[in-house]
């Protein structure tokens, strides 16, 4: 069974729209309600250690079981959301730009107003110290795809070292940038050291391209809920790996370009 993945980006009040053009910044409050249910409704948060460890050893994961992660390492994850999770027991996964801490996100829809600040090394040891688990997003959060295979290993590789220095930890787990990646990528990562990737929800499942359910600025408890209880990873399958799914596409792309045009 496919364990359930849940990521968010930052956790943090966006004043005005157009700071979060892509819709990833979940307030605090939403955050918290959706944690809360989980909690209250018995849902267990495990480590992505702990999940991909299952995997290997080829046994399943109860029920109500998943997995929550975070991409880039944002300060708010020191200030605002770790905070919260430790208050219901839960635990979490961080993919940390390790070239960027204690500065501010410069990437593609995070730039100037938008730009967010990052965690220091300081308080990525003490959320590590807590129990968090980390992982590298790369050095500076490029598209991989688009880089030589020089720069996408040195992106790859340097990141992980780095955090290992940093932290003193192992570090296992990959997470590809704007969930961006191709066979050449997934290699080079399979190659440098790490256990696992996690992606978006593209693409053929493996053990380099492990699907998350993303949570966004407009998901309600209800459909954080459905997303934690592997609803959203059952459609995944269906679209990317069963017979059905090419002409599911097809008629999804169908139904967007009427939409849309």
């Amino acid at each position: 069974m496919i364990p359930t993945i849940l990521f968010y980006h930052q956790i943090a009040d966006v004043t005005a729209p157009e700071q979060d053009p892509y819709g990833l910044t979940v307030s605090p409050q939403n955050f918290e309600r959706q944690m809360t249910y989980l909690h209250r409704a018995g849902f267990r948060c495990i480590s992505l250690d702990e999940a991909v460890d299952c995997l290997l050893k080829g046994t399943c994961l109860p029920p109500k079981h998943f997995v929550l992660s975070f991409d880039d390492g944002y300060t708010d994850l020191y200030t605002t959301a770790c905070p919260i999770l430790q208050r219901l027991g839960f635990t979490a996964t961080i993919f940390f730009v390790s070239g960027l801490a204690d500065y501010r996100s410069t990437w593609d829809g995070q730039q100037e107003v938008r730009s967010a600040p990052l965690m220091s090394w300081h308080q990525a040891r003490a959320l590590a110290q807590q129990g968090c688990t980390f992982g590298s997003h790369t050095i500076t959060h490029p598209r991989l795809p688009t880089l030589d295979t020089f720069q996408a290993t040195r992106e790859i590789r340097l990141s992980r070292e780095m955090i290992q220095s940093y932290l003193a930890t192992p570090i296992r787990f990959f997470s590809y940038p704007y969930c961006d990646f191709d066979d050449r990528i997934a290699r080079i990562v399979a190659t440098s050291g790490y256990t696992a990737a996690c992606g978006g929800d593209r693409q053929k499942w493996h053990m380099f391209n492990l699907w998350r359910a993303q949570c966004t600025r407009h998901d309600t408890v209800f459909s954080v809920a459905l997303k934690a209880h592997g609803l959203y990873h059952r459609i995944a399958w269906m679209r990317e790996e069963s017979p059905v799914g090419p002409p599911l596409r097809r008629t999804v792309r169908t139904a967007k370009s009427l939409v849309q045009g």
